[in-house]
């Protein structure tokens, strides 16, 4: 069923989600990994592959030295767990990055793992391949170059829609090592090869978007609560088995903060639960409105969506279908020009990366999905020696998420946005402005960290510290957060929470 709902995700959809998501910060991640690799070298060829026809794809080959033993690392970029795997002097260790259709510039996927292997030829020492997939038709090939490369230990699928083409290629090349970002290589590998499985040259790597999201639910709900709002809101793309996630996950932690209310402020929750325009006085159904607007790429789609929302009194939008969230911008934006605002509320909550930066005092808040990370972890696993290791224990699927451990060692891969995360992309801004000669951020970056900063702190302290309560029961196993993976569990949860 996940495969068939995966393939009905039609290609040209998919080519615009990539196009819309150029939100140049995207391009940035790029030119901040080069730049914190020191001295980098680039050098761009052209490799051409048959399989029915001829394809032509672009592959740019990164060399940075390896790092000093003296050298700190960036504060803005992802700190070296330790100890560090490093190649040893004079000789070559390549890992090579296959894109999903757009390459460069979509900021979800693709550029989030271009960015942990420029980390990892910062930190370790190798050097990267980059295979630019134009369509899906490259996808075989890409893979198939990037193995014949002798250097190369490691490739990475970035994408669900590389899951076929990765399980093929792993088989095929069994001295490579290979990872697939959010895919399911091992499903194929175990449904049509059960004798094979789990695959150990093959790793898939996906995240607990379940339990980001439902910090980002927690916060929405206490900030109708505290300003006297009757809904929080949702926008999703398309109904796939992993926005079901997304919206199980925020919904939970809707009604988590609600009861953490009652419990905290059990005076201030009897009024305000009689209050008909506070969300405490609803129905645990009716407080979260959501949708699934079926596309990821028409942002008119996310604006309507969106605008009903807030007419409907959500004090802030969660996206959860990628560029739909310039839509549920616009609509912010609308409403805070007829009242003259200069912050929220409204406010609308990122994914994926943190887009605080889009609209200053807007954004309260991003879930970030951290691929940068998976690129980098698979790439030390595979240094260390322990990728098979981990293939074995863990099936060939590793999750990242809160608090989870990769044979013992802390790997995480989802967390709430903060300040420091905000200097970082407003630090990448900064060097694709002045490498592209393009304007990037919507101001100067110490108004944007003024703006949002200011905008964090007129929120009650409570507030946030109620959302970090939630993460460290979430990290220590106090809580759980609902994971739908099946049709039955999402209806179960959806009978529940609404």
């Amino acid at each position: 069923m996940r495969r068939k709902l995966f393939k009905a995700i039609s290609t040209s959809a998919l080519a615009a989600i990539f196009i819309i998501l150029i939100i140049i910060v995207g391009v940035a991640a790029y030119y901040a990994g080069t730049a914190a690799g020191g001295a980098v070298t680039t050098v761009t060829t052209t490799v051409t592959s048959t399989v029915t026809q001829t394809v032509t794809t672009t592959v740019t080959q990164t060399v940075s030295p390896a790092p000093s033993p003296t050298t700190s690392p960036s504060p803005t970029t992802t700190p070296s767990p330790t100890p560090t795997p490093t190649v040893p002097p004079g000789k070559v260790v390549k890992i090579a990055v296959v894109s999903d259709i757009g390459g460069r510039g979509d900021l979800s996927f693709n550029d989030m793992a271009f960015k942990g292997a420029d980390e990892a030829a910062r930190d370790f020492g190798v050097q990267v391949l980059e295979f630019i997939s134009k369509t899906e038709a490259d996808y075989i090939p890409n893979l198939r170059a990037a193995a014949e490369d002798p250097d190369v230990v490691l490739v990475v699928g970035v994408g669900f829609l590389l899951s076929d083409a990765l399980a093929q290629v792993a088989l095929e090349y069994p001295n490579k090592y290979f990872v697939g970002i959010d895919t399911y290589a091992q499903d194929i590998i175990k449904e049509n090869y059960p004798d094979k499985y789990p695959l150990p040259n093959l790793l898939d790597i996906k995240f607990e978007e379940h339990k980001g999201s439902a910090l980002v639910g927690a916060l929405a709900c206490l900030l109708a609560i505290h300003y006297n709002y009757p809904h929080v809101g949702m926008v999703l793309g398309i109904e796939i088995p992993v926005l079901w996630k997304f919206e199980i996950g925020y919904k939970w932690g809707c009604d988590w903060a609600i009861n953490w209310y009652k419990e905290h402020f059990p005076d201030e929750y009897e009024k305000k639960s009689k209050d008909p325009n506070n969300v405490l006085s609803l129905p645990k159904k009716e407080r979260v409105l959501w949708t699934y607007t079926g596309t990821f790429s028409d942002i008119t789609k996310g604006y309507e969506a969106a605008k009903a929302m807030y007419e409907k009194g959500a004090i802030a939008v969660y996206n959860v279908a990628g560029p739909l969230g310039l839509g549920i911008n616009r609509a912010v934006e609308e409403i805070a020009k007829a009242k003259g605002l200069e912050m929220g509320p409204p406010f609308w909550i990122g994914v994926d990366a943190d887009q605080d930066w889009i609209n200053p005092g807007f954004v309260v808040a991003s879930m970030m999905k951290r691929v940068d990370k998976g690129v980098y972890y698979a790439t030390k696993l595979v240094l260390e020696g322990k990728f098979e290791e981990v293939v074995k224990n863990y099936e060939g699927k590793l999750t990242l998420g809160i608090g989870t451990k990769v044979l013992g060692e802390l790997m995480e891969g989802i967390s709430v946005s903060t300040l420091k995360d905000l200097d970082e992309f407003i630090q990448m801004g900064i060097e694709a402005e002045k490498l592209t000669g393009k304007k990037v951020l919507p101001m100067p970056p110490e108004q944007i960290k003024e703006k949002v900063k200011k905008m964090r702190e007129s929120i009650p302290s409570w507030i946030w510290d109620a959302v970090k309560e939630l993460e460290q029961k979430i990290r220590n196993g106090e809580v759980q957060v609902p994971l739908p993976l099946t049709e039955e569990d999402v209806k179960h949860w959806r009978e529940v929470l609404g």
